[in-house]
């Protein structure tokens, strides 16, 4: 029964859907944790050079988490037009999709162009707090380290694509494979770059671009090889190119204010903390990058959970997408516990990494012990959403993330800030994660129950 269970290839329709949700998360949650080991890696070794240029990386967060909103928006859109299309045995609608939603994603990544100008720069960065936190000095490593992200946007939006691609054919293997490429390249260019060649900040960035490039032209390969549905970055052939930016972007669009919400919920409370100054902003950042640890495993299960609801949606089968959450939160649920109480119990571990001051390191401990005790009700949210996704209901997805990051988070790191200490203020995180959740079972329970009422309809017809 359990044969190929780590060979990344799912039969959606057939295996049952806990060996199917397994099958597709084990690479997935690699992949989800080799992508943020890009971000750790080069958190580790900016770290290295000062708190400030790593109180730069956390104001440039969630500036870049806007910019990748979009390479989302048209990720989750085509991802779940292509598995429903893959339900129904529409082969040749799912190639179309595959090239369309390049196409847009290739119009999106012009808009951070103007992030190149320092002047555009300094603006937005100043908006959020960084020249009150750290000055004119903490702008320029900003931009420093910004720099290199609208050269890196197009190959990362063909990866984009590319994963999209696999996933929705069941291959979650390839994907982490190509990911763990640019893992590979990233570790040995960085000391080099940073370090060596004294490019400091913007040797990140640049190590980062090249390993993206080395990912993109290593899935060309395998898709050329192995893929049913095959995409060139060039967009041969180029007829009717838009014809589903409409669809892609009816279900996207939600999907990339979800992640928008996060990165603005993300900005909002750096811009809280810079009242206590930029150690308390690395502070955060610190605890951001273990969390994220965490939850790229919760990451993973919601990445393979999108294209198994998608293709089950379009048998229209709302039985296996119930038992295929199910699984889903089961598996989030163990990890989320087990991961938490490590991280609970020796949070240097991990902070070490970064060698930070000895009054970032405590006040990063307090961060991220405060928001454990939330971990395996946060995991509700990302399944939610990725249900949503799957089923094209991703508004409900956006409504979700922006009730939890922007509303109960922003709002309660006020009320905190506002009232206690910086000992005090971090529970927050745990605040905004159990109000989310249960925002996340209500529209859950709403849009299934919709679903399954929607297919009997049709069923009697």
């Amino acid at each position: 029964m359990w044969n190929g269970l780590f060979d990344g290839h799912a039969d959606l329709g057939n295996d049952t859907p806990v060996k199917a949700i397994l099958k597709l998360a084990i690479p997935s949650m690699g992949l989800f944790v080799f992508n943020s080991l890009l971000h750790l890696v080069d958190t580790i070794f900016v770290s290295w050079l000062g708190e400030f240029p790593m109180a730069a990386m956390s104001f440039t967060g969630p500036v870049n988490q806007c910019v990748f909103a979009m390479l989302e928006c048209v990720a989750g859109g085509s991802a779940a037009l292509m598995g429903r299309s893959l339900g129904r045995g529409d082969l040749s609608a799912a190639r179309h999709i595959a090239r369309s939603a390049l196409a847009l994603l290739y119009v999106f990544c012009l808009i951070s162009t103007p992030l190149i100008l320092p002047g555009v720069s300094n603006a937005v960065f100043a908006s959020i707090g960084a020249r009150e936190a750290g000055g004119p000095l903490l702008l320029r490593l900003c931009w420093l380290y910004n720099l290199w992200v609208p050269v890196m946007l197009p190959f990362m939006g063909f990866t984009y694509v590319a994963n999209t691609v696999f996933r929705a054919q069941g291959d979650t293997l390839t994907p982490f494979k190509a990911i763990a490429l640019a893992n590979t390249i990233n570790i040995v260019l960085d000391p080099l770059f940073i370090f060596t060649f004294g490019w400091g900040i913007s040797g990140a960035a640049i190590a980062t671009w090249i390993s993206r490039i080395a990912s993109s032209l290593y899935l060309i390969r395998c898709m050329q090889k192995n893929s049913n549905i095959t995409v060139s970055p060039w967009l041969f052939p180029r007829e009717q190119l838009t014809a589903y930016w409409k669809n892609i972007l009816w279900i996207g669009v939600p999907v990339a204010l979800t992640t928008a919400s996060i990165a603005l919920g993300m900005g909002s409370v750096n811009k809280i903390l810079s009242t206590f100054g930029h150690r308390a902003v690395a502070s955060w950042m610190l605890g951001l990058r273990v969390e994220e640890l965490a939850f790229n495993f919760v990451n993973g299960i919601n990445s393979a959970l999108v294209p198994y609801i998608a293709f089950n949606y379009g048998k229209r089968d709302p039985g296996r997408m119930l038992s295929g959450f199910k699984a889903a939160y089961f598996l989030a649920f163990t990890l989320m516990c087990s991961m938490g109480a490590v991280i609970y119990c020796y949070p240097w571990l991990f902070l070490d990494l970064f060698r930070p001051l000895p009054e970032i390191e405590a006040m990063a401990a307090r961060a991220i012990r405060a928001s454990v005790p939330a971990y395996p009700f946060g995991a509700l949210v990302p399944l939610a959403c990725g249900f949503f996704v799957g089923t094209g209901y991703s508004i409900f997805g956006t409504i979700t993330q922006l009730m939890r990051s922007v509303v109960f988070r922003v709002s309660a790191a006020w009320v905190f800030a506002t009232y206690f200490d910086l000992s005090i203020i971090w529970w927050f995180q745990s605040f905004a994660a159990f109000c989310g959740s249960f925002v996340a079972i209500f529209f859950f329970l709403f849009v299934y129950r919709r679903i399954r009422r929607i297919f009997a309809q049709s069923a009697a017809l």
